[in-house]
């Protein structure tokens, strides 16, 4: 018991030497000693049930609220470019009948192909939809958005002389009021498809927004009307726009933007799509983007001037016949060789005119190593490949049949006729007739892209433009394959 006291009491004296002992290091330096003449170490305890303040994590820079009128809180959500400031700002603005839609924005967006080239800065806003508040409730948060945009400015590094407001359909209409709307500080504004003159609409987001209906007789409601319809308020103080709207627009008509370009005398450009519907398409096109990086260009410059520009709006995205393919990306194997990722649009021109067929066609062929049809048809294909395979490129996606379980040996084994026990439901893949496959097999075993191009059975056959607009389908054809083929190349290939 003793020779354990007076090694605790060693023990404890070593330890105090530091602070006590005249003879030990000095620690003065160290947090918790002091200097002065009765030197003491100062240790700070807990206080019973205190509890350490943790910094509070700065909310996600899509989730920042920026005001919360009647208890609604407003968001905003920040798409900053990696390069260095500060930024000039897009201020998005949604759509969605001014009923519905939020900040957040697809990796596809329109909006973040700007972001990405590295200079501008997108803040895309939120406003009270039409159940929460009626107008003008939704042009204040705008108002409150842009506030909050400069007064944030240096926070985010953005530069808060140049704004611009964007937004498509309800979105594109608020865009516009912002534009009419005087004494904003704000640089342009781009209407994307948005209504311009709410006596000509006859919908009920229209009377939602307005909490009356514009058609009535309440002189009331034409006073509301009137104050948020940009066609009716442009004046010489209206900021430069772009106002971009499709021809084929069933939701917001197209003379929508015509009437607020007829109002404007200040600068501004005026850009009809051919053929543009509501909201999807062209809106993501690079084409698209491009008229409006120009125009951002010449807000920068200060040099907007009157513009008029008409475009084409080019296919619909889709599998059949008309429609421009997607970018297709597999599995896929070329003949005699290893699996790999492949992608259709490394096969395709874009820049093809249609004015000859004597470029890089493409033919997809859906099969299945136990199709009986397809080990059947093996050599019409083969003979197809020796007849056309100057100017088509062929492709053939195997799919497996609820009842089927190919492999990738399977179906490796069936491309190249090779020694392999399975093909056709139990036969050696190698008696496949014709001969073997010199084109490369894409895995689709999934049924994704079989699915996809709304095929029924194999074999079935897409044939593709080289800029790939689909041609032929033979789910939407009575022609056979090789009929088309035909057609399109009268002297085989």
């Amino acid at each position: 018991m003793r020779m354990a006291l007076s090694l605790t009491m060693l023990m404890l004296a070593a330890s105090l030497a530091g602070c006590l002992g005249d003879d030990g290091p000095d620690y003065s330096d160290f947090e918790g000693c002091t200097d002065e003449v009765e030197e003491t170490c100062e240790t700070e305890q807990p206080v019973d049930n205190e509890t350490i303040d943790e910094p509070i994590p700065e909310p996600p820079a899509t989730d920042l609220v920026f005001a919360s009128p009647d208890g609604v809180d407003l968001r905003v959500a920040l798409y900053l470019p990696e390069s260095e400031g500060p930024h000039p700002v897009i201020m998005w603005i949604h759509g969605g009948g001014w009923a519905q839609g939020d900040r957040l924005l697809a990796n596809s967006h329109a909006t973040q192909q700007i972001v990405e080239d590295g200079q501008w800065a997108v803040v895309s806003v939120e406003y009270r939809l039409s159940n929460e508040a009626i107008w003008p409730a939704q042009l204040d948060d705008l108002q409150t958005a842009l506030t909050w945009i400069q007064d944030n400015a240096g926070t985010y590094n953005l530069d808060s002389e140049t704004i611009v407001a964007w937004g498509s359909s309800a979105g594109g209409h608020l865009a516009s009021m912002l534009a009419v709307t005087p004494e904003l500080n704000i640089s342009a504004a781009i209407d994307w498809f948005g209504p311009t003159d709410l006596n000509e609409m006859s919908d009920t987001a229209v009377t939602g927004l307005l909490g009356c209906d514009p058609h009535g007789n309440e002189t009331e409601c034409a006073n509301q009307t009137m104050s948020a319809s940009p066609a009716l308020l442009a004046n010489n103080q209206t900021i430069p726009m772009l106002i971009m709207h499709g021809t084929d627009d069933v939701s917001v008509p197209f003379n929508q933007s015509t009437m607020l370009h007829d109002a404007l005398v200040t600068p501004n450009w005026y850009a009809t799509v051919e053929g543009g519907i509501h909201s999807t398409h062209p809106w993501k096109e690079g084409f698209i983007v491009d008229i409006v990086r120009e125009f951002l260009e010449n807000v920068t410059l200060n040099i907007v001037e009157n513009r008029t520009i008409t475009v084409d709006a080019g296919p619909i995205q889709g599998t059949l016949e008309g429609e421009r393919l997607p970018n297709i990306q597999a599995a896929a194997r070329p003949a005699q060789g290893e699996w790999m990722m492949w992608s259709l649009w490394d096969s395709l021109d874009s820049e093809w005119d249609n004015t000859s067929t004597e470029e890089n066609w493409i033919l997809i062929q859906f099969a299945a190593t136990d199709c009986g049809h397809c080990w059947n048809g093996a050599a019409a294909m083969s003979d197809l490949h020796t007849q056309h395979r100057q100017n088509v490129t062929f492709f053939t996606f195997i799919i497996n049949f609820s009842w089927s379980d190919s492999s990738w040996e399977e179906i490796a084994a069936f491309q190249d006729e090779a020694d392999y026990i399975g093909c056709n439901n139990g036969d050696n893949c190698m008696d496949r007739p014709g001969e073997p496959h010199n084109w490369t097999y894409v895995d689709d075993r999934n049924l994704y892209w079989f699915s996809e191009f709304q095929m029924q059975g194999t074999p079935s056959y897409v044939i593709v433009a080289p800029d790939g607009i689909v041609h032929w389908h033979s789910q939407q054809s009575d022609n056979s394959v090789s009929e088309e083929l035909a057609l399109l190349f009268p002297e085989g290939g």
